[in-house]
């Protein structure tokens, strides 16, 4: 063989569609989304419901997330164990979870079994116990579950960080799980309440994705239970578009650092954010385009020049988490607490880059290339096409969206990025560092930033 011969580079990149959508209306008035996959026995079933936790008053922070945990804890026939042992006899998994914007009852099976598992799906839906005693053992998971997050100094930083950006009264303030308090005070009588409502308003809608005959999957739908299930008043996507509070005030002075002291801490977790963007955005591809470049790559900005260069770390992130209202934009990285000042100040002179230093045509190429590679991966089986449909159903897009990510992501040029950009760098910035505030406080004010410490006492994650 030639010591010349030339490695062959990447080919163009292969057609790709996303499985057809075609939808059809229960007689109930159920909307129902079916995804034809050829060569899937394993189908996958999402039923979904209004009821998410944006829509949540502090007051009650956690409900959706409880009542989604209860689904599954009984029903009129069932009980926890019967539901699981029912589930098995048909090869399905059954489960129920919630999110920032819907409730959802969802089943993996095998096509033949789809008809008793979609009358398992609307028992669980329309008729659970929930009885107080398994209310307040949930309660009691989940409150435990929030101590254990609050001893995680990453999950620590990152509630902080998300409190620190969005006002109180904000539901992207809180996990969306719940906090301490709230699931402390949630009865039994709010989380009954709240599954009627979710019942009764609001456009349910169920998506199957497999190797299904569009005809027989829609007769097998209307003569299951599911067919008790009826539209309500409401469709999805409407409302107001971005139910976050506004962020903090612009600050003016030196920048602050919100320091949460774990005296003895060997490591500083640092989290740097800002307001980003909504899904919902037309320009939300620049911003994937945009994360990739800074903090998403191995080779990005952040990673290069924190780990590669510096040796502060052994990784650097950043990234948009897009919802429907403006969800966050966060930056971070753990570092040992003798370089926690100059990796923060390194980080930061990092990502001001993307408003000095345009993204480079090797950058936006490798970023570009990345998304549009690795899209069509994600779905290989019924589960993620499915959840993408979901997905799109619930923010009020069209399922056939996906069909068009590649071309939109390949026209992303330096303005689109430059935009990104400038409206990230006018959004008040939030830093919040989890680490030994007596070691890392002088060093951290001898760079330049203004400096809180708060004991990290109290779970409020």
């Amino acid at each position: 063989m030639s010591n010349n011969a030339v490695r062959p580079g990447p080919g163009a990149p292969r057609t790709w569609r996303f499985p057809r959508a075609i939808e059809r209306v229960t007689g109930a008035g159920m909307r129902v989304i079916l995804l034809p996959m050829p060569s899937r026995p394993i189908a996958s079933v999402q039923m979904l419901f209004g009821g998410g936790a944006a829509g949540e008053r502090p007051e009650e922070s956690g409900l959706s997330a409880l009542l989604a945990r209860l689904l599954t804890e009984g029903t009129e026939h069932h009980d926890a164990d019967g539901l699981i042992e029912a589930g098995e006899l048909l090869g399905a998994s059954i489960g129920a979870e919630s999110g920032w914007e819907s409730l959802t009852v969802g089943a993996g099976a095998p096509v033949s079994r789809l008809a008793g598992v979609f009358d398992l799906m609307a028992e669980i839906a329309l008729t659970p116990r929930i009885p107080e005693a398994d209310v307040e053992r949930l309660k009691a998971l989940r409150l435990a579950a929030i101590k254990q997050a609050h001893a995680s100094p990453r999950s620590r930083a990152v509630d902080a960080l998300s409190a620190a950006l969005y006002a109180p009264e904000a539901a992207y303030s809180r996990p969306f799980a719940g906090t301490a308090d709230g699931v402390a005070r949630i009865t039994r009588d709010q989380v009954v309440a709240r599954h009627q409502e979710i019942l009764r308003t609001g456009t349910p809608t169920l998506v199957l994705a497999g190797d299904i005959n569009v005809d027989a999957a829609f007769a097998l739908i209307e003569a299951s239970r599911l067919s008790e299930i009826s539209a309500g008043g409401g469709t999805w996507g409407r409302g107001e578009p971005d139910r976050a509070a506004p962020a903090s005030p612009a600050l003016s002075a030196a920048p602050l650092v919100k320091v949460l002291d774990r005296p003895g801490s060997v490591q500083s977790e640092i989290r740097i954010g800002r307001i980003g963007r909504s899904r919902l955005d037309a320009n939300h591809h620049a911003a994937l385009v945009y994360a990739e470049i800074i903090g998403g790559l191995f080779g990005s900005r952040l990673n290069r020049v924190l780990r590669e260069e510096k040796g502060y770390t052994y990784g650097a992130g950043a990234r948009f988490d897009l919802r429907r209202g403006h969800g966050p934009f966060m930056a971070g990285t753990a570092v040992e607490t003798g370089v926690t000042a100059p990796a923060l100040a390194e980080a930061r002179r990092q990502l001001a880059t993307m408003q000095s230093a345009p993204p480079t045509d090797e950058e936006l190429t490798e970023a570009r290339d990345y998304l549009c590679g690795t899209f069509p991966l994600r779905f290989g089986t019924a589960t993620p096409v499915a959840s993408m449909a979901a997905a799109l159903t619930v923010l009020g897009l069209s399922p056939d969206e996906p069909d068009h990510f590649r071309e939109r992501v390949a026209a992303v040029d330096r303005a689109a990025i430059a935009l990104i950009a400038d409206e990230l760098a006018a959004s008040a910035e939030q830093i919040v560092i989890v680490g030994d505030a007596a070691a890392i406080t002088g060093p951290l004010e001898a760079e330049g930033f203004a400096v809180q410490v708060e004991a990290d006492g109290a779970a409020s994650a």
